[in-house]
C-alpha cells in the first residue's frame, strides 16, 4: 500500500491493483471496500477476478466491465494487475500500466485543507476503449441523490445480477421515476431492500456533478466530470443481492457512482458496434492521447445540490438551501 496525506485528508493507494481502497476526508470514510479483502480464503481462489477479491474505494476501469472483445479480466487489466509508480510524494503519486488497447497513466493528489480526492488519468490508445471510474460510496442508512441536469435515465437490457434486478430493463425515462418491483420509484432514492442492480444517468454536456446525501453518515460525496468526455453515470446498487463467492449476501449499502464512457452492461462489444453512441458522443475513446479529470469531494451536512462553479482557488456548491464554498484547485478541469 502507498500512503498519501494532506492536511485534512489522506487515502491509501494499492499498487497490486490500481484501486484505491481508503479514503478519509475530516476524519470520516468516505469510500467502501469489500468485507473480504482481508479474508485468506477469498484472496488464494483464482477463480475469483483480482477486481472482485480486492475491490475497493475507487479505480480505473479501461476497458469497462466484462470484455467480450480481448477477453481480458473484468473492468481491464487496470483494475486486475500491478501498476509501475513513476512519482511519488506524500501527497501525490503518478503510475504507470499497460492495457490491452495502450498504456494508462494515473495521477492522484492531495492538498492541504483541500476536502477533495482529484484524479486525471491520461489514456494512450493503439485502439478504441471503454473507460470508466469506479468509485464505491457505503450508506449506512441509505441516502438521497442529486445530479446534474440529465437527457435521460435508463436501464439497460442485461441484467447486472440475474434475478436480483429492482428496476425493469430496457427502461428509458426523461426523469427520474423508473418502474420497479415495487411499482414507480425515484432512482434518487436508494432503495431500502435486497438488491443488485445497474441504472444509467446520461448527462448534458459540461462540468457535471453527482452527489449523494448520506443519512447515516450526515455529511454529502460529490463527484465531479466532464460529461462531453464521459457522458454517462452509471450507477450501481449492490445491497445484499449477490450471493456467491466472495459476496456471499453481504455486500450491503453500496452505491457505485461511476462516471463513464461505455455501454454500461452491455459489454465492450457492444459499445464497439457502429451504431452505439449517447447523443452523438461515441461511447468508446478513440485512439490517441484523451486527459481525463476527475474529483471526489465531500461536504459536511446533507444537501440536495443544484449547481456547481469553479473557480479559481474555490468551489462554489449551491443547494436548495444555500450557496457552499470550499477550497479548490479550479484548474483541475481546465
Amino acid at each position: 500500500m502507498i500512503h498519501l496525506s494532506a492536511r485534512g485528508i489522506r487515502a491509501l493507494w494499492e499498487r497490486g491493483c490500481g484501486h484505491l481502497p481508503e479514503l478519509v476526508i475530516d476524519g470520516v470514510p468516505v469510500l467502501h471496500a469489500a468485507p473480504w479483502r482481508d479474508e485468506a480464503a477469498g484472496q488464494a481462489d483464482p477463480s475469483i477476478p483480482l477486481v472482485d477479491r480486492r475491490l475497493g474505494g475507487t479505480f480505473a476501469c479501461a476497458p469497462f466491465g466484462a470484455d467480450d472483445v480481448d477477453n481480458g479480466p473484468p473492468h481491464g487489466l487496470s483494475a486486475n494487475a500491478p501498476w509501475s509508480v513513476a512519482r511519488q510524494t506524500p501527497s501525490s503519486l503518478t503510475a504507470q500500466r499497460a492495457i490491452a488497447r495502450g498504456q494508462i497513466t494515473a495521477t492522484i493528489t492531495l492538498r492541504d485543507d483541500h476536502p477533495v480526492l482529484y484524479q486525471t488519468h491520461i489514456l494512450d490508445l493503439d485502439a478504441p476503449c471503454t473507460f470508466a471510474h469506479h468509485p464505491m460510496i457505503r450508506l449506512a442508512a441509505g441516502g438521497c441523490l442529486s445530479t446534474a441536469p440529465v437527457h435521460r435515465a435508463l436501464t439497460f437490457p442485461k441484467p447486472e445480477n440475474p434475478g436480483t434486478d429492482f428496476y425493469a430493463r430496457g427502461q428509458i425515462a426523461s426523469g427520474f421515476m423508473l418502474e420497479s418491483r415495487d411499482g414507480r420509484h425515484d432512482l434518487r432514492d436508494y432503495p431500502a431492500v435486497d438488491c443488485e442492480d445497474f441504472v444509467a444517468l446520461i448527462h448534458q454536456p459540461g462540468l457535471a456533478w453527482t452527489a449523494i446525501a448520506r443519512a447515516g453518515e450526515g455529511d454529502t460525496i460529490l463527484m465531479l466530470k466532464r460529461s462531453e468526455q464521459l457522458p454517462l453515470t452509471c450507477l450501481w446498487i449492490s445491497n445484499r443481492g449477490r450471493h456467491h463467492e466472495p459476496w456471499n449476501g453481504r455486500h450491503a449499502g453500496v452505491l457505485g457512482i461511476e462516471d463513464a464512457r461505455c455501454a454500461g452492461a452491455e459489454g465492450f462489444a457492444a459499445a464497439l458496434s457502429g451504431d452505439s453512441m449517447v447523443d452523438g458522443v461515441p461511447l468508446t475513446f478513440a485512439p490517441g492521447r484523451h486527459v481525463i479529470p476527475h474529483a471526489i469531494l465531500r461536504l459536511p451536512g446533507r444537501h440536495a445540490v443544484t449547481g456547481v462553479t469553479p473557480r479559481a482557488d474555490l468551489l462554489e456548491v449551491k443547494t436548495e438551501a444555500d450557496t457552499l464554498t470550499l477550497p479548490f484547485d479550479g484548474s483541475h478541469f481546465l
